[in-house]
């Protein structure tokens, strides 16, 4: 765990190797993963600018090597060359677009259709050259808002059609025009 909701928002992080879920926790327990960042990815930038507690929990999924760079020297920084307010500033319009594309894949989509596009983000995010996501179904659901059943059910359907591959915490993509359809079914 590298932060928590709550936390003091001290510091901006450079993602050097490894992966990083970023992800929030109901008051009753329940785990939505938000996103995983990866090698080259900055994150930690709300909390950064206004100073108010984390927004978000960061929890390494694999070993990383992170920079941190210090809300201070950040704002230090900004202040001896503006231009990089505009960089930063680019980046949070990034980060509420994508935001927002969630909020609407969550109301609008039915759960293969997120299934489907979230598998291929993080295939392309954090996946093996073979095409391999090192992930358990219930880490899966927390990306797209669903039961672990629900997800299973679908994905022992996708395998079933020779779409994808499955083993104990990996799902393996092996029709990605299949997936890429699935997607684009109600994403018109």
């Amino acid at each position: 765990m590298l932060f928590n909701v709550g936390d003091p928002g001290d510091a901006l992080y450079v993602v050097d190797t490894g992966a990083i879920e970023i992800g929030v926790v109901s008051p009753d327990g329940q785990k939505y993963a938000l996103s995983v960042m990866a090698e080259g990815d900055v994150f930690g930038e709300i909390a950064l600018f206004d100073g108010s507690p984390r927004t978000a929990a960061a929890t390494a999924l694999r070993q990383s090597r992170l920079r941190r760079i210090h809300r201070s020297d950040v704002l230090n920084s900004i202040q001896a060359k503006p231009e990089l307010a505009l960089d930063l500033i680019q980046l949070m319009c990034v980060r509420l677009r994508w935001m927002h594309g969630l909020m609407e894949d969550e109301a609008f989509l039915p759960l293969p259709v997120r299934l489907a596009k979230r598998l291929m983000v993080l295939a392309s995010r954090i996946g093996g050259e073979d095409g391999a996501v090192r992930i358990s179904q219930s880490g899966l659901a927390e990306f797209v808002g669903a039961t672990r059943e629900g997800v299973g059910k679908i994905l022992v359907a996708w395998r079933s059609r020779g779409w994808i591959a499955l083993s104990r915490n990996r799902i393996e993509i092996l029709d990605l025009k299949a997936l890429e359809s699935v997607a684009a079914a109600l994403d018109a």
